[in-house]
């Protein structure tokens, strides 16, 4: 007859070891898994300053590309202003002796056509010699409070022939807001936006200007109904010698956005609501209160 007692004890011991080798796997499963867990951080982090070491490195050349694009155009305008002084008195000349031909050949409308189509080439240069001043010597603003709605005025007085009779006015937005700034700098700008509106739109199509106070700043947006900005050129457009005009000098905007950020201020497009919207809208804020010409 077999002993049943060490039988149990051999059954009890076997037992007991698989309870310990049971134990011991479930502790290395969680071991590995806090494991795998601990790897997937490490991966993860990894990752991420994987990415933002790519990151930075774009940015340290985006940087380095401004600071070389910023170097050339200071060059560029330094060139471009010492050969601005030096076309600037030929021209007067030029456009004073055209005047006097254009007076001696009245009578001969030939050579009148011709004599005017001379004072418009003389006249076209000229005004980009006027450009090219005004964005490589463009002055510190003298602030003064000013009435917005009768600068409005001004500008839209201003630019009217460039408008053409096509053009229908429409004005928005609050009516007796004041803002502290250079008034001859900001009428440039307005003026400036006002003509471009009227040849986008060539002479047709409906202006709205938008006056929107909104806290310490205050904006005032220029809509067209023209064919908007082409895509991709939402910045560029704004860069030096950058146009999208066939006779276009490409210093209007440059010059406006500079005289707008020289009183604290920014000019910018507004993005379209949606694609299908036509049109562009040239939004300028500026502070409405700074420190006043002889203010402390």
């Amino acid at each position: 007859m077999i002993d049943a007692a060490p039988a149990a004890d051999r059954l009890a011991e076997l037992q007991a070891a698989f309870e310990v080798f049971t134990g011991a796997t479930s502790m290395l499963e969680a071991q590995y898994r806090a494991l795998q867990a601990h790897v997937e951080a490490l991966r993860t982090e990894l990752d991420e300053k994987q990415r933002a070491l790519t990151a930075s490195i774009e940015r340290q050349r985006c940087l380095e590309a401004q600071a070389l694009r910023h170097s050339r155009l200071a060059a560029m305008g330094e060139m471009a202003a010492t050969l601005a002084h030096e076309v600037r008195n030929p021209l007067g000349a030029m456009e004073l002796f055209t005047g006097m031909l254009a007076e001696e050949v009245a009578d001969r409308p030939a050579a009148a056509r011709l004599t005017g189509q001379i004072a418009s080439c003389i006249a076209d240069l000229n005004h980009l010699v006027t450009n090219i001043l005004d964005y490589t010597r463009l002055p510190a603003p003298r602030r003064a409070h000013v009435a917005l709605d009768a600068l409005v005025d001004d500008a839209l007085l201003a630019s009217g022939p460039s408008l053409g009779s096509g053009v229908r006015v429409e004005r928005r937005g609050a009516v007796g807001a004041t803002c502290a700034l250079d008034r001859g700098l900001v009428l440039q700008t307005l003026s400036n936006l006002f003509r471009n509106a009227g040849e986008a739109m060539a002479g047709a199509g409906i202006l709205t200007v938008a006056v929107e106070p909104a806290g310490r700043w205050v904006r005032v947006a220029v809509a067209d109904t023209g064919p908007g900005v082409p895509p991709g050129c939402e910045e560029t457009i704004f860069a030096p010698f950058f146009t999208t005009k066939e006779r276009g000098t490409g210093l209007g905007l440059a010059v406006a956005r500079a005289a707008i950020a020289a009183h604290g201020g920014t000019l910018a497009i507004r993005p379209r609501p949606s694609a299908a919207a036509a049109g562009a809208v040239f939004v300028l804020t500026l502070p409405r209160d700074a420190a006043l010409e002889g203010e402390s």
